[in-house]
């Protein structure tokens, strides 16, 4: 019979009442392995005192913060196993830094600017508008915002120094997700936050085929950012799928059977760290 794995979830309370990371400590709890659940921000550490992640075959994390990154990075250096790893999530918190990184890699997506709100209005073509601005570390859509021309654009009271901007598209009201764990993909329509749904029809909301340009679409993403667990955000338009973000450790809303899944994932590459 195959061991018990020690795992421990590194986890921000805000997610604690969401489907993921619970969904997966269920999971592994019903399988037989010991769950040790870590809070980031409701502890007290000792530098140099190793004692919380002793004995830990892998640590799954999900945050952003900053207690939660240096917390996967110290578990790093005495060479723990985590998932997904600290520089992989940090690569993806600065909005800015994403969009260039696909765009360097030949990710299809909107075109983007950056620069402060001033330079935006004065640069930005008006053929290019509708513009969505987003904040550098924005994280659930907060903070974003549509700028209908150059004359709004001078006028928005944004509150950082800079921005990320983007093409805005109008839509039928949802947006494409991308889903991966490891190499597997599932491709998901979901509400957007920014189109409103056109009346009449049936919801197209839920699991949408998966072709292989999505696929290598997903994993190209994943793979970019060195990702183990996380959702790309595409929109689909007349000039094909196009990539808004990426995220590590989703909710993997409407994929199927995912806690097993991802349950499946975690103790094949903790018995191979072995």
């Amino acid at each position: 019979m195959p061991s018990t794995l020690k795992i421990g979830v590194l986890a921000e309370a805000r997610y604690l009442a969401q489907s993921q990371p619970t969904g997966l400590s269920s999971k592994l709890n019903e399988l037989g392995h010991e769950i040790t659940m870590i809070d980031p921000q409701k502890a007290f550490y000792v530098m140099g005192d190793d004692g919380w992640f002793e004995g830990l075959d892998v640590i799954v994390g999900r945050g952003r913060s900053w207690a939660l990154l240096a917390l996967l990075g110290w578990a790093e250096t005495r060479d723990v196993l985590t998932i997904n790893r600290r520089e992989a999530i940090a690569s993806v918190h600065n909005k800015a830094q994403m969009s260039i990184a696909f765009a360097s890699a030949g990710i299809p997506i909107p075109q983007s600017f950056f620069g402060a709100i001033e330079q935006l209005a004065r640069e930005i073509p008006r053929s290019s508008y509708p513009i969505i601005l987003k904040p550098i570390f924005g994280d659930n859509s907060r903070g974003l915002l549509v700028v209908n021309s150059p004359e709004e654009m001078a006028k928005t009271d944004w509150p950082e120094p800079v921005a990320l901007a983007q093409r805005y598209f109008q839509t039928d009201g949802y947006d494409l997700k991308l889903y991966g764990i490891g190499d597997e993909i599932w491709a998901v329509r979901k509400p957007s936050p920014f189109n409103a749904r056109k009346d009449g029809g049936e919801s197209k909301e839920g699991l949408a085929p998966i072709t292989p340009e999505l696929t290598d679409l997903g994993r190209r993403c994943g793979r970019l950012f060195g990702l183990d667990l996380f959702g790309v955000d595409c929109i689909e338009t007349e000039a094909g799928v196009q990539v808004i973000e990426i995220n590590d450790y989703p909710n993997y809303t409407n994929v199927p059977d995912a806690n097993e899944r991802l349950a499946d994932y975690v103790v094949r590459r903790a018995r191979e760290a072995r």
